[in-house]
């Protein structure tokens, strides 16, 4: 059931909200909330105030004296009101502006010889290059299946290298901070997202085989590399 609630928002010195200190009044719960998309900077503050709250929750004060200590602390002004809990989480949960910006600020525009070769490794790859070869699968002799593998191209695997390099695989984003990027239906990929798509790839590849496959088949991957492509042109 949904009921009002109260919450403060907790920033950085620079003002990117990094999450919600709120208040429960119905179920008697002081809660901290997350905001997923925020960067390194805003997880680590995120961290130190999950313990902040949790420790006033220990102190068994009353819900409004705790909630009125912990905005004082955070310096952002008294505590709103929210029709439930859901909007706190939708809060928690949304991408701003300031976070594409922060994405973007990752890129090095200055490493021309590492653009270069994003661009070259680019030019070079060929429709077969692009096709994904997948091993394993095989029984061996003690009757236990090899679990399966992408075997990638040399000049497919070098463009994802070469993202490394540009600065598009960022700590900065958090694979779990929003939906993963998808090649869009048409116009061109958002640079922001392609940060987010290059980090899903190179990094997600580690946590799930097959990621780069996925975005090659999708359109993603080539979606990826132009916006990037094109971003730089354009900050040159």
């Amino acid at each position: 059931m949904n009921h009002p609630v109260q919450y403060v928002a907790v920033e950085t010195p620079d003002g990117e909200v990094v999450g919600y200190v709120w208040a429960d009044y119905t179920a008697g719960t002081l809660e901290w909330a997350q905001r997923v998309a925020t960067g390194v900077e805003g997880f680590r503050l995120g961290r130190e105030w999950s313990e902040k709250v949790a420790e006033v929750r220990k102190r068994g004060l009353p819900l409004a004296g705790a909630l009125t200590e912990l905005a004082r602390a955070a310096g952002t002004g008294p505590p709103l009101d929210a029709s439930g809990p859901d909007v706190v989480e939708e809060l928690a949960r949304a991408v701003t502006e300031a976070d594409d910006r922060r994405l973007l600020a990752q890129l090095d525009h200055g490493n021309a010889q590492a653009w270069q070769e994003l661009a070259d490794a680019y030019a070079a790859l060929t429709d077969d290059d692009r096709v994904v070869r997948w091993g394993g699968g095989e029984k061996n002799a003690n009757g236990a299946i090899q679990v399966a593998f992408p075997v990638y191209s040399r000049p497919l695997w070098r463009v994802v290298t070469a993202l490394w390099g540009i600065g598009a695989v960022t700590p900065e984003h958090h694979l779990s901070a929003s939906p993963d990027p998808t090649a869009p239906p048409r116009g061109r990929l958002r640079p922001a997202d392609a940060v987010r798509a290059a980090t899903l790839l190179a990094a997600g590849e580690r946590i799930s085989e097959g990621t780069v496959d996925e975005a090659v088949r999708s359109g993603l991957f080539d979606a990826m590399v132009v916006a990037l492509l094109d971003r730089h042109a354009a900050q040159s």
